[in-house]
């Protein structure tokens, strides 16, 4: 059996590999790119950590409450030798010294760095990748167990945070959902299944995993869940395993609670009525292992599309970029390359185009418009002048007016009113014109900016310059 799961991993290694390079490549901007990835989602205290532990071979934090507070991504790869690295985006994986380091406070430490001091949620990710003689070849994310209320200084909108931080891993199409659910409560009820089902309706990527085995108030029923023969009974079409992982409180080694689980399920009653393919840790492996390795094989092919598609698009935003301008003299040549180009393509183009009457939408008609208007405004103020209420305005205004004067002349200060009373009424409707034929030339001029020079990111980026000037 070792050979054939070697040979079998070996296959599907390479694959693998192409798609730890790629994740790492475009983790930062993967656009849609689908990655295969096992999601382990359930209640709190349902059991993940330590299901997570036995799959892994890592000590990870756990006990009551929100333990795990941003997804932990783990890259199992089997290997001679074991090693631990820390995956980092944007600079080279660390390796962690697991003689000098502590994993399990490793972990809190960088969940309190990205998620602080209190009980919410991040969805800034702790990537680690675990190479052991004793793994299968896995990439699996574990994320915040599911809170219903919160508790202490745990956010309002706690559940909300959970859920939706779940939604956003399990509706890749790539991931298998690990819906995880101790034996002791009714798996109807069970948050995680409901979530998996809203984007996996025929339970074609999500398998059931039923912990703390030992605490199973019923075993035919936990029998006839793992065999799913009866309708009454939740149905997945990858099904259920059942496990015993060693609970918090017990203080025994990784290894020593696989041979205790063993012996558990060989000694068991339920063994007798299922296979041995639904019991156990190791049995769950495989099975993941498997479902994985399909999962590699069947997204590969698009995830290949997908990145070849987004080189394509790369290389053609590339091409669009602007040569470089090593010298001062080459930058300043080329700003007034575009200068010149704004002024005479763009600025001409719409203050001495010629307006026919076909565009009555153009800049210059629109303009041409507001000044017929504003003559028309100032021509209505100028026939008050010659009316009859007008003159006798200005015979009172006389009247009221005492000291030195010639005679048929209006004295100055009556002057100087009438003069300053038309210029304010003009003032306001002047001030309507410069703004509205302000506001009107640059948004045309931003409009044509960005029809003209769309090709052109550098000239894109002088804009904001030119329309200042």
């Amino acid at each position: 059996m070792d050979t054939f799961v070697n040979a079998y991993d070996e296959k599907i290694r390479p694959l693998m590999d192409k798609i730890d390079q790629a994740r790492a490549i475009l983790s930062s901007s993967n656009d849609g790119i689908i990655f295969p990835n096992v999601i382990v989602v359930g209640d709190q205290s349902s059991g993940k950590s330590t299901l997570l532990e036995a799959l892994s071979l890592v000590e990870l934090p756990k006990g009551s409450g929100i333990i795990t507070r941003c997804p932990l991504v783990l890259r199992l790869r089997k290997a001679n030798e074991r090693r631990v690295y820390h995956l980092h985006n944007d600079k080279p994986k660390v390796e962690l010294d697991e003689s000098k380091l502590n994993i399990l406070h490793y972990i809190e430490e960088q969940t309190k760095k990205l998620a602080g001091n209190n009980k919410n949620v991040v969805h800034d990710l702790i990537e680690l990748q675990v190479e052991d003689p004793n793994v299968r070849d896995l990439t699996v994310v574990d994320l915040p167990g599911i809170a219903r209320n919160p508790i202490a200084d745990q956010p309002q909108n706690i559940h909300e945070q959970t859920t939706n931080l779940i939604r956003q891993f399990i509706r890749r199409e790539g991931s298998v959902i690990l819906c995880v659910c101790p034996a002791n409560v009714d798996i109807a009820t069970v948050e995680s299944f409901a979530l998996a089902r809203e984007f996996d309706s025929e339970g074609s990527r999500t398998i059931g995993v039923i912990t703390k085995s030992d605490l199973a108030p019923d075993n035919t029923a936990l029998a006839q869940q793992l065999l799913m023969e009866k309708s009454d009974v939740f149905q997945l079409k990858l099904g259920f395993i059942a496990v015993r992982n060693r609970s918090t409180d017990e203080k025994i080694s990784l290894e020593d609670a696989r041979k205790r689980e063993r012996e558990f399920f060989r000694e068991h009653p339920i063994s007798t009525l299922v296979g041995s393919h639904c019991l156990g840790i190791d049995a769950l492996i495989n099975r993941l292992a498997d479902l994985y390795s399909d999962r590699v094989r069947e997204v590969f092919p698009k995830m290949k599309n997908d990145v070849q598609k987004k080189l394509k698009e790369t290389r053609e935003q590339l091409e669009k970029l602007p040569p470089s301008l090593e010298t001062a003299s080459a930058r300043l040549a080329k700003y007034y390359e575009l200068a010149e180009f704004y002024i005479e393509k763009i600025l001409k183009n719409h203050f001495t185009m010629y307006n026919d009457g076909r565009h009555p939408s153009s800049l210059v008609n629109h303009l041409h418009k507001k000044f017929k208007q504003f003559e028309k405004i100032i021509l209505e103020q100028s026939h008050e002048l010659f009316t009859e209420r007008y003159r006798f305005k200005v015979r009172e205004a006389m009247a009221a007016c005492f000291g030195e004067q010639l005679p048929n002349f209006l004295p100055h200060p009556v002057l100087q009113h009438l003069i300053e009373e038309k210029i304010d009424q003009l003032w306001s409707v002047v001030i309507l014109l410069i703004n509205d034929c302000f506001q009107k030339t640059k948004n045309t001029l931003l409009e044509s900016d960005h029809e003209k020079c769309h090709d052109d990111i550098l000239l894109l980026k002088l804009l904001p310059i030119f329309l200042r000037v």
